[in-house]
């Protein structure tokens, strides 16, 4: 499964780097990088898929509703750079080394999740159809509270307190590069029929990868697949 997630890993990093040199190419031929689109605004809703590879101790791989909004900015004709944040939300355990996700009844924590994504890309217009292809880095802020039902006093996981526990679990979230998500996305809009001017409904697909677990050698592990609607003016 490994092999499996770097090898999409690396497909994406090409695929971006090729549309950005190629985009790059062709508007340097003229005098003057003109844009050719307004700044537009989105809002997404969907499912996200974090892997999990943590064997008994772990919940099977979670799936998170989270809801997101962003700007997307021309640069050139047809290149485009995009900001975005989502939330979404998840429980957690502490096994002693690592967090790992829980099922509700063997939850410690409940951890808040923000996902800020800074991306450049590319995007194809045919007709009524805007096909994008993105990538660049998300940042994964998250923060972990007790439970509800559960006390500070309560066992925790690895024989410690639940409090202790959930300590833990916030100082691994920002330990060892786990806040930080390459990622690329590709993104499919159609205009409205009959709609206001510019406004376009969609789909994306986005692959978060962990950098942290990269560096470790966990990988795949809490890796992040994205499916939402879109809805774009």
């Amino acid at each position: 499964m490994r092999s499996i997630f770097l090898r999409a890993f690396f497909f994406c990093t090409t695929v971006f780097l090729a549309s950005a040199f190629s985009a790059t190419a062709e508007e340097s031929g003229g005098d003057e990088a003109r844009p050719s689109r307004r700044t537009e605004f989105f809002v997404t809703g969907g499912p996200n898929l974090m892997v999990s590879t943590g064997g008994n101790s772990s919940a099977p791989s979670p799936i998170m509703y989270s809801l997101g909004f962003g700007a997307e900015f021309p640069a050139y004709e047809s290149v485009l750079l995009q900001g975005r944040a989502s939330f979404f939300s998840n429980y957690y355990l502490w096994d002693g080394d690592d967090a790992r996700p829980a099922e509700i009844e063997n939850r410690t924590a409940t951890a808040l999740s923000l996902l800020l994504g800074f991306d450049a890309g590319r995007s194809w217009v045919f007709g009524e159809n805007r096909l994008s292809v993105c990538g660049g880095l998300g940042f994964l802020l998250r923060a972990a509270f007790l439970a509800g039902g559960v006390s500070s006093d309560d066992e925790g996981g690895s024989g410690t307190t639940a409090g202790d526990d959930v300590s833990s679990i916030n100082s691994w979230f920002y330990s060892g590069l786990r806040f930080l998500y390459p990622e690329c996305s590709v993104k499919y809009l159609r205009a409205l029929p009959g709609g206001a001017s510019g406004m376009q409904f969609g789909a994306e697909a986005r692959f978060l990868f962990p950098l942290g677990a990269i560096i470790s050698g966990d990988f795949p592990d809490s890796m992040i697949f994205s499916l939402a609607a879109v809805f774009q003016f």
